[in-house]
């Protein structure tokens, strides 16, 4: 009797759990297809194709991973087999040490993930931004989405293509103290109307209140 119990659980456990990787593995699928069939995603994401694309790859392989341990999950309950639904039961707790293993290691290199991500974003700042009508589109709505400035603050902005277009941005600030910089709308506060004259910084100034200083 506590066999049949504990067999009825394992396979309501196993159904619920499969009809989550089913619908994750299908959301992934739509998103590597859209991604591969939109240009734009290319053009605003990433600065390299190559990349761009072995991400997308990536994103399929594990959708379609899920959709088949979650369909072959979904075969094995309602076969009612109980030795399909032991070995896959090993199968999924397989599964999930190895996420919780990515999750651990992820957490344990956050330090060098958020210096990636940084370095991608002040790259975007200071060579892409303005240049390519995709990403400048992009950045805009991440800038007034999460409520940030540039990578590290609204000074990023000091030696950017978007202030400099005639010459190749190499990451520096504005050497003279007194040069003013433009910072774009969507680091306003509320209606960019509202704050046209904050968008031009003074180098060695300070930030007007009415520009986000987080980041």
């Amino acid at each position: 009797m506590a066999l049949t119990g504990c067999y009825a659980f394992m396979k309501h456990v196993v159904t619920l759990l499969n009809i989550l990787y089913l619908s994750c593995g299908l959301l992934l699928m739509l998103l590597a297809i859209w991604m591969w069939v939109d240009p734009t995603f290319s053009l605003s994401m990433v600065q390299d194709e190559a990349s761009y694309y072995t991400g997308v790859y990536l994103i399929l392989f594990v959708g379609t991973l899920l959709l088949i341990v979650g369909f072959l999950g979904c075969a094995a309950a309602i076969s009612e087999s109980q030795c399909s639904l032991v070995l896959y039961f090993c199968l999924l707790l397989a599964v999930l040490v190895a996420q919780i293993s990515a999750a651990v290691w992820m957490y344990a290199n956050n330090d060098k993930l958020v210096e990636l991500v940084r370095y991608t974003v002040k790259t975007t700042v200071q060579s892409e931004y303005g240049s390519i009508e995709g990403r400048t589109e992009t950045f805009d709505a991440i800038q007034s989405g999460f409520e940030c400035c540039g990578a590290s603050g609204p000074s990023d902005w000091a030696g950017s293509k978007y202030n400099n277009p005639q010459t190749e941005s190499l990451g520096l600030a504005i050497s003279s103290p007194e040069q003013s910089y433009k910072i774009p709308a969507s680091c306003c506060k509320g209606d960019p109307k509202q704050c046209l004259d904050a968008q031009t910084a003074v180098a060695s100034g300070p930030i007007s209140e009415l520009i986000y200083s987080e980041v």
